[in-house]
């Protein structure tokens, strides 16, 4: 656990109001960093992160800004960037189980499971797919980055 000597300055990250950035003082790394940029949310795994989330959302530190244009479409960015990575990933996830199934049924091999498999994996090779495309538009809608209508997630 870090003790807080002092933070100032709280801004949000995001519109939903889910964590904020401070310049904070620790105790321990007051000699070798001095204030640092700190980000604190409600989940963090730190005591010290939960607590500073919790008394700048008191107003402990001072009125907490909105965040400006350029730091919303950072962070719409970063999601929607991890989203199309795990996107990607099921992608060439599905990609390779479907060629193996397609093998299988090509060379006179497959079990009645593997025909069984192979239109339900195909289907949810399209899903993910268009998920990702659904993702790269994402900065096209008319309201990013203060809202977003993120597309719902394959199952």
């Amino acid at each position: 656990m870090m003790t807080i000597l002092s933070a100032r300055q709280p801004c949000w990250n995001d519109v939903e109001h889910t964590s904020l950035n401070l310049l904070v003082t620790f105790e321990e790394t007051r000699e070798s960093l001095g204030e640092v940029p700190f980000t604190a949310s409600p989940n963090d795994p730190e005591r010290h992160g939960r607590e500073l989330f919790e008394r700048a959302a008191a107003l402990e530190y001072g009125d907490i800004a909105e965040p400006d244009e350029e730091q919303l479409k950072d962070a719409m960015r970063m999601k929607s960037s991890a989203l199309s990575a795990l996107a990607s990933s099921m992608i060439a996830k599905l990609q390779g189980d479907l060629s193996t199934l397609q093998d299988s049924e090509a060379l006179g091999m497959a079990t009645d499971e593997e025909i069984t498999q192979l239109p339900l994996t195909q289907a949810q090779l399209d899903l993910w797919r268009k998920y990702r495309v659904l993702l790269s538009r994402v900065e096209s809608q008319p309201a990013f980055p203060r809202a977003v209508d993120w597309p719902p997630q394959p199952d």
